[in-house]
């Protein structure tokens, strides 16, 4: 089971601003992250060089006390430190036995807290560690020996919590300006958008606005952006250059357009001049038959002048005979006169028939009949001289088709059957012929300049291709299907005529 893929639209100005986006949010997230990292540990740098120099004073200042046993001056000392700084959660001094000889606990310390930290050859150590019982359970606690050791011990805790909420005060104003970052950066991204896809969409909506029925009349100068020069000075980029690139390129395609319009014209012309001299021996048969009748009018009339009735007679179908020749060679005239293409209201059915009168000796003479279904008038906005001239190409590659089917069994009889339907706002013409059929390795050819499948002097190549493009500035379209040996049908499009 085939799956239909969804493809899904977005716009360059989106993916520009998706994608700038995102790399603002990306790196403004590492930077986040590297700055708080940075932060907290500058926070704790400092954090350790504080509690060292604090301990470090404690130290000095109660080698006194300790020395002369004066604990209230060593519980003065310890006090006046504690209430100084809010952040100091306890201080107590253990002896060199590791008694407890002063603190500022209003009970007894836990024995726990006393044994959680402790000098190392006989270096001050930090610990973070975790005390439920205060107000602050996160302290950073040091022991600082007091004289290398010798004498004790100062334990120092200083609320992490305490800590932590300045670096918490720290890092709003860092996010902050982060936030500020990311906001400025998406209205540069956004703005950095507009800048790069604005010149690209205008060239896409000039791109679409392109008429090739107006494009002598189109003007291709694209303004991208307005700039202010308060110095004079222009500045180019890319775009510009993009954009005068997209302007002489659509004035090389107007003039190539002029061109091809000729060459068609030309190709189109020179189509039916071949065409007509394919008809040449119709239309000299259509013009010898009414001659002979006429000859013999006028030699009767010469033999019996003073016969009136026969005269009157005579006359009349000499007139017939005037006319006829005059029709035929209206009409061919017509067909080959050069004409600028006017569309109008224009009858299909009678375009058609007119065709088949052109044609009509050639096919007879080649014993192939047409049958025609053409009903009641189906009017287009077309030109009548362009469409005939589709509708003869058409019925002399049926004619060829049968022909070259005919070498190889003679016994044929030729067909072509032409009807035409309309179906809710289009009308479709089918030309069905029995003939050789179109082989499938040249079908997609068909329709090229200067391409045949006919012997050399047969053809020009250029009947379905002038076709194809009359019926396309007609707004039409054309199809076939085909089978060798056993026939092709061609089917025409046109859009029904609008009052």
């Amino acid at each position: 089971m085939n799956t239909k893929t969804k493809k899904l639209q977005l716009p360059l100005f989106w993916k520009f601003a998706i994608i700038s986006t995102i790399v603002v949010l990306v790196f403004g997230s590492i930077n986040i992250f590297f700055l708080w990292n940075s932060v907290y540990q500058s926070f704790e740098s400092e954090i350790d060089k504080r509690c060292t120099v604090l301990a470090k004073i404690i130290a000095k200042k109660s080698i006194t006390p300790i020395v002369y046993n004066d604990n209230l001056s060593l519980h003065n000392i310890l006090d006046d430190i504690k209430q100084s700084d809010p952040s100091i959660s306890y201080i107590f001094i253990l002896n060199n036995y590791s008694e407890l000889i002063a603190h500022t606990y209003d009970i007894d310390i836990p024995k726990d807290l006393i044994e959680v930290n402790n000098i190392v050859n006989g270096q001050f150590n930090i610990k973070v560690i975790e005390a439920h019982n205060y107000k602050y359970p996160i302290i950073r606690d040091i022991a600082f020996p007091i004289l290398n050791g010798e004498v004790g011990i100062v334990r120092l805790g200083i609320a992490e919590d305490h800590i932590r909420q300045e670096i918490t005060n720290a890092t709003k104003y860092l996010m902050l300006m982060i936030v500020l970052f990311f906001f400025f950066g998406i209205i540069g991204a956004f703005i950095f958008s507009h800048l790069i896809t604005s010149p690209i969409k205008k060239i896409s909506q000039k791109a679409q606005e392109i008429d090739l029925n107006l494009i002598d009349s189109e003007d291709y100068n694209i303004a991208i952006r307005e700039r202010s020069r308060p110095f004079n000075i222009s500045a180019s980029d890319e775009l510009d250059l993009l954009v005068e690139k997209f302007s002489e390129m659509l004035k090389r395609l107007k003039k190539n357009y002029i061109e091809l319009k000729k060459t068609q014209g030309a190709m189109a012309q020179t189509e039916r001049l071949a065409a007509i001299g394919t008809l040449s021996s119709g239309v000299a048969h259509e013009i010898n038959n009414p001659i002979s009748g006429m000859k013999n009018c006028i030699n009767r009339i010469a033999k019996n002048p003073e016969n009136t009735a026969q005269n009157i007679k005579y006359l009349q179908l000499l007139k017939d005979g005037t006319e006829r020749i005059e029709d035929v060679v209206k009409h061919l005239l017509n067909f080959s006169r050069k004409q600028n293409i006017q569309l109008l209201k224009t009858n299909l059915s009678l375009a058609i028939s007119n065709a088949i009168s052109l044609t009509h000796h050639k096919l007879e003479s080649n014993h192939i009949q047409v049958l025609s279904k053409l009903g009641s008038a189906f009017f287009i906005k077309g030109n009548a001289s362009r469409l005939e001239q589709i509708f003869v190409n058409l019925l002399l590659n049926s004619l060829d088709a049968i022909q070259d089917r005919k070498e190889k069994n003679p016994q044929l009889k030729g067909v072509i059957d032409i009807s035409i339907q309309q179906i809710s706002d289009k009308i479709y013409i089918h030309f069905v012929d029995n003939g050789t059929g179109i082989p499938e390795e040249i079908q997609d050819k068909i329709f090229d300049p200067f391409f045949t499948s006919k012997t050399v002097g047969k053809g020009t190549g250029l009947g379905l291709s002038v076709s194809f493009n009359l019926i396309k500035n007609h707004q039409g379209k054309i199809t076939f299907t085909s089978k060798t040996n056993l026939g092709t049908e061609f089917v025409l499009e046109f859009p029904i005529f609008q009052e």
